[in-house]
């Protein structure tokens, strides 16, 4: 009967303190849903990865030789811990389809048995079918292409034509990009046989490793095996390495969001039960004077934080596990191609997340509980006596105190008399424009990504890239037609420093060259000679700095030269080695032939000479790369715009919570303005201008919170090879702050309204 008693007892008071248990409901719900949200998330891309890369037997390693022959194959497949090893040649092609798309054709000497494609139609081609090919499914969908038409592609001259056997998917080539984004109008792959192309030369090895081997022993070992190779590992490969830096991006980012979203929504409920507790405590001693236990009454209380905790975590949870993570998937495919999805279920941490925040309900209710549990049954039987009142710090500063009206006073009196509420007021403000702040900031600094390396690091019209037949640098100055023309010189080199290794591009420039803006802030600096200029990311890798030494292997070169860093520059797109023309020429490696041609302010004229040159294989323009780019880059925005919407809704949430809380606690006091003869207008705008005057602290205390969130979050982001630079608008920390601020005031505008509805029987009832 006592048990029964108490259930309908907690049915009333969560009908009577609705919005209370509501307010709790979605706060546990909301940090949840984004900590399952961004765990779903990484789990569904990085479980299809692990699935994917392990049942299509994705090579280790890639290494580029000049000839593949049988002796190099038998060395790398003599290094312990090699379990098979494939020797093959991958150049891109232009093709005769249509808008003359390119082909990276890839030709495999023997079966595929190494990065084995997915089929998704048609069959898969025989060792010995030397007219058949294997093409891209994304490539094939967009160019209407199907099994049995006939592609054409063209190398030095000729032409080599094969049969459609299969439409395919390649672990290899999950993002299909020969830029900055996959494009398959204009890009894609084949897959055939190498009896198929026999002049071309074989020039990668694709190595599987055991299991269990330690893939920077063999590493090391291939590397000494054959000194003058280039050899890229799955985080080195552009296609793995974006499919992997994105699964690791969404993993990271569960533990930076969710922080803050946990902090606020941990506040606001040690808020919400302990107002709740503290107007329970007539009720308490009520239930001690009729008998009920301790235990009976604490564990009826815990209910308050036990039911609202658990049902909003694992709301939050089946919320946030089941419907972002394909939304975001929807995204990603825009730039990653899967032949599936593996969906996983409710991670262990996730879980435990949804666990923990049940548990720290019940600590805060049940520190709140022993807070009232310990007074008599006579005290609790007494309503609580309003706090003494006493002298601020600003009424002892005269001059200025005596400037308030009444009103401002007023104001002033309560929030320093009840400190701690005007506390978590202004937490919970502070978190929420934080947040705000942060997603817009990363939109900006994501978006901005592409008009800081296009128009910034990179400030020419053109670039034209070259083919092995390129001319002299001085030909090139004195005959086209632009305002300034530079040529470099770009070679992939085995970077090696005392603590690791990379495959990277050095990139080599004339002595006079403007057209690269590569100090900090897209400012221009000289590359001096001497040394070697190394971007800032490659010298973290290296563990490398200013005076330090690095070895240098070119492709089919077995001697190695040393460098100096001599400077360390800034790109936040592509890492690599700057080196001065005669710092190059010192090294004795070789001539100074341009692999491109920068031009700034190009004519007409130029445009027609480029067009009439043999050796100009391709045009790269900086503007269309910067749509590209940005294209690919809002995809990482959307993540952002989603975590904003979570942002806005828990700024919702709290501010209506605390303005409900402060309008009840001083029911009395505006009851007794009533009866003073004030108007309910005067007293709404009372309580507006109290509100305001904290929402306003709180989002003046954000913007510098706010912004650091958004370093710290582009610090998470960040690969090797890929760095985002915060650079968040004054517009959009003013439009964050106008947003917190319009939802605390059009709650409060809500929340004046009751003023009418006050009971002044009830309000104004004397502490005995």
């Amino acid at each position: 009967m006592a048990r029964s008693a108490l259930r309908k007892k907690l049915v009333r008071d969560m009908r009577q303190s609705m919005m209370q248990f509501l307010s709790i409901i979605v706060l546990c719900s909301l940090g949840t849903l984004i900590f399952a949200a961004l765990d779903g998330t990484a789990q569904l891309a990085q479980g299809t990865i692990d699935v994917y890369f392990e049942e299509n037997n994705l090579s280790d390693f890639w290494v580029s030789v000049a000839n593949a022959d049988r002796e190099t194959l038998a060395q790398v497949r003599s290094v312990h811990g090699v379990q098979d090893v494939c020797a093959r040649v991958s150049m891109d092609l232009e093709s005769t389809l249509p808008g003359e798309p390119e082909l990276n054709l890839t030709a495999y000497n023997g079966e595929m048995n190494i990065n084995q494609p997915y089929l998704e139609r048609g069959e898969l081609l025989s060792p010995n079918d030397l007219r058949g090919c294997l093409i891209q499914a994304g490539f094939a969908r967009v160019h209407g292409l199907d099994t049995g038409d006939r592609v054409t592609v063209k190398w030095n001259g000729a032409e080599f034509q094969f049969i459609i056997r299969g439409i395919i998917y390649s672990p290899e080539f999950i993002c299909v990009t020969k830029g900055t984004y996959p494009n398959p109008e204009e890009y894609g792959y084949i897959l055939v046989n190498a009896k198929a192309v026999p002049q071309l030369p074989m020039t990668q090895i694709v190595v599987q490793l055991e299991e269990g081997a330690d893939a920077d022993r063999v590493k090391a070992a291939i590397q000494q095996a054959l000194p003058d190779a280039l050899i890229l590992d799955r985080r080195a490969h552009q296609s793995t390495a974006s499919a992997i830096n994105n699964a690791e991006m969404f993993a990271n980012l569960r533990l930076v969001f969710p922080l803050m979203a946990y902090a606020v929504a941990g506040l606001i409920v040690l808020t919400t039960l302990t107002r709740m507790i503290d107007n329970q405590r007539l009720q308490i001693g009520t239930l001690k004077a009729l008998g009920y236990s301790n235990t009976s009454i604490r564990n009826h209380y815990l209910s308050y934080a036990i039911w609202p905790s658990l049902i909003g975590s694992v709301l939050g949870v089946l919320l946030g596990h089941h419907t972002l993570p394909r939304i975001l998937w929807a995204l990603l495919l825009g730039q990653n191609e899967f032949p599936y999805r593996i969906y996983p279920s409710v991670s262990p941490v996730t879980w435990g997340m949804a666990a923990l925040t049940v548990v720290l309900s019940l600590l805060i209710c049940l520190y709140t509980y022993h807070k009232s549990g310990r007074e008599t049954t006579a005290e609790l039987l007494r309503p609580k006596p309003p706090k003494a009142g006493k002298r601020i710090l600003l009424e002892r500063i005269g001059f200025l105190w005596k400037r308030f009206d009444f009103n401002t006073k007023m104001v002033v009196r309560n929030l320093m008399r009840n400190r701690m509420r005007t506390i978590m007021s202004l937490a919970g403000i502070l978190c929420c424009n934080g947040l705000i702040i942060a997603s817009f900031g990363l939109q900006d600094s994501v978006n901005g990504l592409a008009k800081t390396h296009y128009e910034g690091t990179l400030s020419y019209d053109v670039r034209a890239n070259l083919t092995m037949d390129a001319d002299q640098a001085a030909s090139y100055v004195k005959r086209l037609d632009a305002e300034r023309v530079e040529c470099i010189m770009e070679n992939s080199v085995s970077v090696r420093s005392s603590q690791t290794g990379r495959t990277s591009l050095l990139t080599v420039v004339e002595p006079d060259q403007q057209l690269l803006h590569l100090g900090k802030d897209e400012q221009h600096v000289p590359i001096l000679p001497g040394g070697a200029a190394v971007t800032e990311m490659l010298c973290d890798t290296l563990g490398v700095s200013i005076g330090d030494r690095l070895e240098l292997y070119f492709p089919g070169d077995q001697d190695p030269v040393t460098v100096q860093v001599s400077q360390i520059v800034y790109n936040h797109v592509q890492q690599g080695l700057y080196m001065e023309k005669g710092t190059w020429e010192a090294l004795r490696k070789g001539d100074f032939r341009p692999t491109a041609i920068l031009l700034d302010a190009t004519t007409d004229r130029c445009l027609q000479q480029l067009d009439e040159l043999e050796e100009v294989e391709t045009l790269d323009w900086p503007i269309q790369q910067s749509h590209d780019l940005t294209d690919m880059l809002d995809l990482i925005s959307s993540v952002f715009v989603l975590l904003m919407g979570v942002a806005l809704a828990l700024a919702f949430v709290i501010c209506y919570n605390m303005g409900l809380m402060n309008f009840a606690e001083r029911t009395r006091e505006y009851a007794t303005l009533k009866v003073l003869g004030y108007h309910q207008n005067e007293i709404r705008k009372l309580i507006v201008g109290e509100n305001s005057l904290v929402s306003f602290i709180g989002i003046l205390l954000s913007v510098y919170p706010g912004i650091s969130l958004i370093t710290l979050v582009l610090r998470v982001c960040q690969t090797e090879t890929f760095s985002y630079p915060s650079n968040p608008q004054p517009s959009s920390v003013v439009l964050a702050c106008v947003i917190t601020y319009a939802f605390s005031f059009l709650i409060q505008l809500l929340l004046v309204r009751k003023v009418r509805g006050i009971n002044m029987v009830e309000a104004l009832k004397s502490v005995e």
